[in-house]
C-alpha cells in the first residue's frame, strides 16, 4: 500500500496567498491619493462669483445712529447753584437842598417824632417795607447804616450808575415820548410819562424856584389856563407869570424840539456870563441836555437848552424834571 504525504504550508507561504488575493486586475486603474483644496481658495472663489457691487452714490445713505441721550448725573440743584442773584435795589436822597437835610421820623407822617436825619444826596437808602399813604405823600421805611425810620418818598430817589442809565434804551424811549408830547400838545401822554403822585417839577431857569405840577395839573397842562408864578426875568426882574402853555410851552417848542445837539449828565449851553448848573438837590437824578445853538445874528448869545430829568422808581422810568437854560445877560 501506497503512504501519502500530506503538507502542511508554512506561515510565510500564507501571507504571499493573501496578498496576491488583493492585488488589483490587470488592467484597472491605479488608485490615487486625493489632497483637498485649501479653505482660504474655497472662499476667495465664492467671492469672484458674486455679482459686482452695486455704486453707493445711487443708494440712499444708510441711517446714522444717535446714542440714546444718558441722562446726566450732576443734581438739578446744580443748575441754580451758579444763577447771579438779583441786586438789591437801593435809592438816595434828592430834592433836598444842601443846607438842609431829610428827617427819618418813627412812623409815617409830620405828626411822628424825628428819630434821625439823612444829608443830602446820601446813598446806599435800602426800603424795607411797604410805604403808606399820609397826607397825599407816600412815607416809606428805610434804613440807611444803623439808621431806620420812616421818609417821605418823594425825597428819594433810584440810585444808579450814570453808564447805566445813559446807555438805556428805555430812557431813550422816554423822551421821544415827551418830545411828542409836546410836538402834539398832547397832555395824556405827558402826564403818562410821570409818576402819578411825585409830579413834574419844573425851573424857568435853574435859579428861579421850582414850580412842582401834580398829575391831574399835567393831565390837561396843554390847555389849562391856571397861572403860576415861575419866577422873575434875568436882568430886568420882571415877573414871570402866566399859564404853562404861555410861558413854558414855546421854549419847549424852540429850545427842545429845535435842538442840534443832545448830551447824557452833562448840561450843554452856549456862551454866558452866568452860573450854569443844576438846582440844589436836582444832581442826584440823571438827565439828558437838549441844546439848540444860537445864530449870527446875535452872535450866537441867543441859544436856549432844556436840561430833561430821568429818575428811576421801583424799576420804572419817569420824567422828573424840566430845567431851562439861556443867556442869563
Amino acid at each position: 500500500m501506497r503512504k501519502l504525504c500530506v503538507v502542511r504550508p508554512s506561515l510565510f507561504l500564507i501571507l504571499i496567498l493573501a496578498l496576491a488575493a488583493c492585488s488589483p486586475a490587470e488592467g484597472e486603474p491605479t488608485a490615487e491619493l486625493i489632497i483637498p483644496t485649501a479653505i482660504v481658495a474655497v472662499q476667495e472663489d465664492v467671492q469672484q462669483e458674486q455679482p459686482p457691487a452695486t455704486p453707493t452714490a445711487d443708494l440712499p445713505a444708510p441711517p446714522t445712529l444717535l446714542p440714546t441721550p444718558v441722562p446726566s448725573a450732576e443734581p438739578a440743584a446744580q443748575e441754580t447753584a451758579t444763577a447771579v442773584p438779583t441786586p438789591t435795589p437801593h435809592y438816595r436822597v434828592a430834592f433836598v437842598a444842601s443846607d438842609d437835610t431829610l428827617n427819618v421820623r418813627s412812623g409815617p407822617g409830620i405828626n411822628n417824632g424825628v428819630v434821625g436825619e439823612l444829608a443830602p444826596n446820601v446813598d446806599g437808602v435800602q426800603i424795607t417795607g411797604e410805604g403808606q399813604m399820609v397826607a397825599g405823600s407816600t412815607w416809606t421805611p428805610i434804613t440807611a447804616g444803623s439808621l431806620s425810620g420812616w421818609v417821605n418818598g418823594r425825597f428819594l430817589t433810584g440810585s444808579l450808575e450814570s453808564e447805566t442809565f445813559c446807555q438805556d434804551e428805555a430812557v431813550l424811549d422816554l423822551l421821544v415820548d415827551l418830545e411828542t408830547a409836546v410836538t402834539n400838545q398832547d397832555s395824556s401822554l405827558l402826564a403818562q410819562l410821570i409818576h402819578p403822585e411825585r409830579g413834574l417839577r419844573i425851573h424857568h431857569a435853574w435859579w428861579n424856584p421850582e414850580v412842582r405840577l401834580t398829575y391831574d395839573e399835567v393831565s390837561e397842562i396843554f390847555t389849562s389856563t391856571a397861572v403860576y408864578d415861575w419866577g422873575i426875568e434875568d436882568g430886568s426882574g420882571s415877573p414871570i407869570v402866566g399859564p404853562f402853555s404861555q410861558e413854558i410851552l414855546p421854549l419847549l417848542q424852540e429850545d427842545l424840539l429845535l435842538a442840534d445837539d443832545t448830551a447824557c449828565d452833562e448840561i450843554l449851553h452856549g456862551g454866558t456870563a452866568g452860573i450854569v448848573r443844576l438846582p440844589d438837590g436836582y444832581d442826584a437824578v440823571h438827565y439828558y441836555a437838549f441844546f439848540r445853538p444860537g445864530t449870527d445874528e446875535f452872535a450866537g448869545m441867543n441859544w436856549g437848552s432844556w436840561v430833561v430829568g430821568i429818575e428811576q422808581w421801583q424799576g420804572t422810568y419817569y420824567v422828573s424834571y424840566l430845567v431851562h437854560y439861556q443867556w442869563e445877560i
